[in-house]
């Protein structure tokens, strides 16, 4: 089932009386990252998925995004559907917007974490993100995607599973350019939300041993930040732990979402 919130293409499986979970997928994909997670939780859950504003089916419109507009968008999604308790999963991209919705609205049941980071972009962080925009502009998505790509997945994973990784890439390039783009215009634009963690409901955090892009010093070091907070870090696995290790990421959830309290 799907409805549409200002114009956000959003996704609902499982009972509504269901303990509702938001799933917030990262850049540069949609809500089908979360669809293997939210079909194993939907008959305990209510899964909830949206597709990020100029991801997947959801509008583009002038592609200038800022992390605050990102928010406004889940608080629509959260309003609209009525959701109470809410329990918020971000992944990357997704994880910036969970901890700034955190920040602004601080009525989460609980937070679940993956491969993510409260801190914003430095400055060579920003030119590499100005730089990504630039390429995308000259030379479309796909050169950019391979790259990502790269330092996204393992090498082992790439190698294993390139039909899988065909899929991906022939899904993103669907995407309009000036909605990925507005992906990296919000991320050069977000805070830090370091200084909210004391506020911060019970929290997983999942990442990966061979993260190359979010390391598994930064998700232990944001553990340790969080009071009521469980790390799990799943080994042999890159940025995309919930498609590298899919048993040991699900296995992590369903430990958490019996008692996040």
């Amino acid at each position: 089932m799907h409805t549409l919130v200002n114009g956000i293409q959003v996704f609902l499986q499982g009972d509504s009386s269901s303990q509702p979970v938001v799933f917030i997928h990262g850049f540069p994909f949609d809500h089908t990252l979360w669809d293997d997670v939210s079909e194993q939780l939907k008959d305990d859950y209510y899964c909830i998925s949206y597709d990020i504003r100029g991801f997947g089916s959801s509008e583009v419109g002038h592609g200038q995004y800022t992390m605050e507009s990102y928010v406004d968008d889940l608080e629509a999604v959260i309003l609209q559907l009525d959701l109470q308790e809410v329990i918020v999963c971000g992944f990357s991209m997704g994880g910036y917007i969970a901890l700034r919705a955190n920040e602004r609205l601080q009525n989460f049941k609980a937070l679940i974490l993956a491969n993510t980071s409260t801190s914003s972009d430095n400055d060579e962080a920003k030119l590499k993100r100005a730089k990504a925009i630039q390429s995308i502009e000259k030379e479309g998505v796909e050169p950019f995607l391979d790259n990502f790509f790269t330092a996204a997945f393992t090498q082992n994973y790439l190698q294993e599973n390139q039909d899988k990784i065909a899929l991906l890439k022939e899904k993103i390039l669907t995407f309009n350019p000036l909605g990925v783009k507005g992906g990296l215009i919000a991320m050069i634009s977000r805070t830090d939300t370091t200084q909210s963690l004391e506020k911060t409901p019970p929290t997983l955090l999942i990442g990966g041993s061979k993260d190359t892009i979010i390391s598994p010093k930064i998700m232990k070091d944001l553990a340790s930040k969080i009071k009521n907070s469980h790390y799990i870090e799943l080994q042999d696995s890159g940025h995309m732990s919930m498609l590298e290790k899919p048993k040991g990421f699900l296995k992590a959830l369903k430990s958490f979402l019996i008692t996040p309290m």
